[in-house]
């Protein structure tokens, strides 16, 4: 039945419709088409005559959508979206994956997660090209074209697309000097030269918490820096401590060049997000990254 009336229907008249409707004349439609207004009015008339009905009224100036009209695009640009995702998707997944990516990812977790996974990537799809960027100010994916980006911490309200692929806490590290200390209070690191991450909102204030106990103490930072890793390498040479993601210090800590301080106490716990501009069918390129990324995590 739906065969029977959608046969005759020929969805490039729809497209025609829509460019109308968004550009708000035949001309200006006509050139984002790049055809001829007779052109353009004339798929205009023959799809009000498939429908039986009337989708625009008309003067010399303006064009503008009747009841019908207005529903009529709503709904059809809906499905003739969907209907060009699928048949992309058809297409590529047939194809081999090609094509550029555009990806940017805060600076510490882009180097130590995302550049690796981005080599293989490219490694496993050799047709595919990506351009990385590293930054730790907050990037505007939509203004700078960017596909995708990487976010740690707690997301601003946005109108882009949010995905959580993982998590993190944060930790008390320092140099293996600092660990015969036995600190056991959080208060006692006040006594302690304090490395602060410059890229921080709050690098003062930190609450600790055991079970129902919590402190809020104040740390006063005796160096300020960035990036992390540079903090690292501060930290494994004189006797400081800073507040670190974990999935920053945890290989220092497995060689031993570093020691957490108060394991016992608990500091903030955050998200890893993947974000993407606000459309509704992600291209495929962007998918089988994002599948990779949070596919593939040991880089063992």
């Amino acid at each position: 039945m739906i065969l029977s009336t959608c046969e005759r229907f020929n969805l490039n008249r729809l497209s025609y419709f829509i460019a109308v409707m968004e550009e708000g004349t035949i001309t200006a439609a006509a050139r984002r088409l790049g055809v001829s207004k007779a052109v353009v009015s004339r798929q205009l008339f023959l799809l009000e005559d498939e429908l039986g009905t009337a989708l625009l009224t008309r003067n010399t100036r303006h064009l503008h959508p009747t009841e019908t009209g207005q529903r009529f695009y709503e709904q059809g640009k809906a499905a003739f979206l969907q209907a060009c995702e699928a048949f992309r998707s058809a297409r590529e997944e047939g194809d081999v994956l090609r094509g550029t990516l555009r990806v940017t990812a805060q600076l510490d977790y882009g180097t130590l997660h995302i550049a690796p996974r981005v080599a293989r990537f490219i490694s496993e799809y050799p047709e595919v090209r990506v351009d990385l960027s590293l930054d730790d100010e907050l990037v505007d994916i939509i203004g700078q074209r960017f596909d995708i980006g990487f976010r740690v911490g707690w997301l601003a309200d946005s109108s882009n697309r949010a995905r959580k692929i993982g998590e993190f806490e944060e930790w008390v590290v320092g140099s293996p000097a600092l660990g015969v200390l036995n600190i056991r209070r959080p208060a006692e690191l006040q006594k302690l030269p304090f490395a602060a991450n410059a890229m921080m909102k709050n690098i003062t204030e930190w609450h600790f918490h055991q079970g129902a106990d919590t402190r809020k103490i104040t740390l006063r930072p005796a160096l300020t820096l960035n990036p992390v890793s540079a903090m690292i390498r501060a930290l494994e040479a004189g006797e400081c401590f800073a507040i670190l993601p974990d999935f920053v210090a945890e290989e220092s800590l497995a060689n031993g060049t570093l020691v957490r301080l108060l394991p016992e106490w608990t500091l903030r716990c955050g998200g890893i997000y993947a974000v993407t501009p606000p459309i509704k069918y992600r291209p495929l390129i962007v998918s089988r990254f994002l599948e990779y990324v949070t596919d593939h995590r040991p880089l063992s």
